[in-house]
């Protein structure tokens, strides 16, 4: 990439990039986020929207609060299973919303570590089901 095409307004993320300078030779720039500058609203935008047709559903009791926020960090059932250190049959069973309220609050602490949530976010998302 030459040193001009790598240039990109954004003074809130800066990047470094390797470029092809004037003269030939190749170093270091230090220039705006191209992603940031030009996407970064349109995935904001895309989040707030996903995050509230995801409330909605809980609000149905199709999914619960681990599955939103499962949804939200994009993690697969294995992926939680490992970072929670909880079996992937567990996992899967807590994912249903009617077992929603018999889960252990070891295993709550557990997905709140993983969520970077409080117990009470995890617990409290099911609206009524956990006491």
């Amino acid at each position: 990439m030459k040193e001009k095409d790598g240039y990109s307004e954004c003074p809130e993320q800066q990047v470094i990039l390797y470029v092809e300078k004037e003269d030939g030779k190749y170093g270091a720039m230090q220039t705006g986020s191209y992603l940031s500058a030009n996407y970064i609203d349109d995935y904001f935008f895309k989040r707030r929207n996903l995050e509230k047709a995801l409330r909605e559903r809980i609000e149905k009791g199709e999914i619960n609060a681990i599955e939103y926020y499962m949804i939200l960090e994009d993690l697969t059932i294995s992926e939680l299973a490992a970072r929670a250190g909880i079996m992937k049959w567990i996992v899967r069973k807590h994912l249903k919303p009617g077992n929603f309220s018999r889960i252990n609050e070891s295993a709550l602490k557990k997905y709140s570590v993983v969520f970077n949530v409080s117990v009470e976010e995890v617990a409290g998302r099911q609206s009524g089901n956990r006491k």
